[in-house]
């Protein structure tokens, strides 16, 4: 596991799949990302992110995420 956190291992991976390193300093360590790479794939842009939050019901303002799932899968199911 340490291993795989070296930044030149995350720069390489990050390289291969075309994402970004988990540690920062990858974008600088592997050759194979390149001195733009991580520039390219988007490090510049976290912001930009919007990250998965689970619905809450909010004291019955909306359906909960349990019902919805069970309704969705029963549209699905052709139930």
């Amino acid at each position: 596991m340490n291993w795989s956190l070296t930044p030149k291992v995350q720069g390489d991976v990050a390289a291969w799949f075309g994402s970004l390193p988990v540690v920062p300093a990858g974008c600088k360590a592997s050759t194979l990302l390149g001195d733009k790479g991580c520039e390219t794939n988007g490090y510049n842009e976290f912001s930009k992110i919007a990250f998965w939050k689970t619905p809450v019901a909010e004291g019955g303002k909306f359906v909960p995420y349990s019902r919805w799932t069970q309704d969705y899968i029963a549209i699905m199911g052709g139930r």
